[in-house]
């Protein structure tokens, strides 16, 4: 091999070179080389996947009972944050499906059942009870979403879920607020609802007082009935 050959080989070695160099630096593999999409690189955990279904859950849940307060409500204020909800709740749902999307995972379609049982208490719970069922629904609602966003955000493993999680938080912490101002406005104590019924079982705060003197003079009488049979025993020895 000539010296000039020698050189031609060596400027051709060293284009490659740079061209595969640009390439890679560039993001650009070289044929036949595997590549690694943003989404393996940080693959949704279990964790991940179950914070994301159930949020999407939750989205759908709240614009579907906020859709229902706007119609049967009482109460501006009520009717208010009915409209806050839809509207926050629309921008997480969205937002959450982008990401959701991204991380490869699959959101559903339609509340939990729990959730459409609670919409279905709401569209038929009597007027004068609504807006205290709908405020109480939120209450134990939004507790449960925002332990469950905490959880993700200290647990979670893809970046882009956590950050949703993060930027969640504060939407579920303002709604809760709402809730529990909304119903402390109507006569109900915020520590009175029933945890672990979403607030089907609750009924308007001014509703509950003929079942608590029921239950009262019940007491009364028992105490009364309990006291004339000791009172007979011991005069029968």
């Amino acid at each position: 091999m000539t010296s000039l050959t020698r050189t031609k080989a060596a400027v051709a070695t060293s284009a490659a070179g740079l061209t595969l160099g640009a390439g890679l630096l560039m993001g650009a593999a070289p044929a036949g080389a595997a590549t690694v999409s943003p989404a393996s690189a940080s693959a949704a955990s279990a964790q991940d996947t179950s914070w994301a279904q159930a949020t999407a859950q939750t989205d759908l849940a709240e614009i579907a009972i906020g859709q229902l307060a706007q119609q049967r409500a009482q109460h501006s204020d009520t009717k208010m944050m009915a409209q806050v909800t839809i509207s926050d709740h629309t921008k997480a749902l969205a937002s959450l499906k982008s990401v959701a999307s991204q991380a490869g995972i699959t959101l559903p379609t339609a509340p939990s059942a729990t959730q459409q049982a609670q919409a279905a208490q709401l569209k038929s719970v009597a007027t004068s009870q609504f807006d205290a069922t709908y405020d109480s629904i939120q209450i134990k609602g939004h507790e449960l979403s925002i332990s469950a966003t905490q959880a993700e955000i200290a647990n979670g493993s893809d970046s882009a879920v956590k950050d949703n999680a993060q930027t969640y938080l504060p939407v579920a912490e303002k709604h809760l607020q709402m809730a529990e101002s909304d119903y402390q406005a109507l006569g109900g104590s915020v520590s009175s609802v029933s945890a672990g019924t979403g607030g089907l079982a609750a009924t308007r705060p001014a509703d509950d007082a003929p079942w608590f003197a029921a239950g009262a003079a019940g007491l009364l009488l028992l105490a009364g009935t309990g006291a004339w049979g000791l009172r007979r025993r011991v005069g029968t020895r």
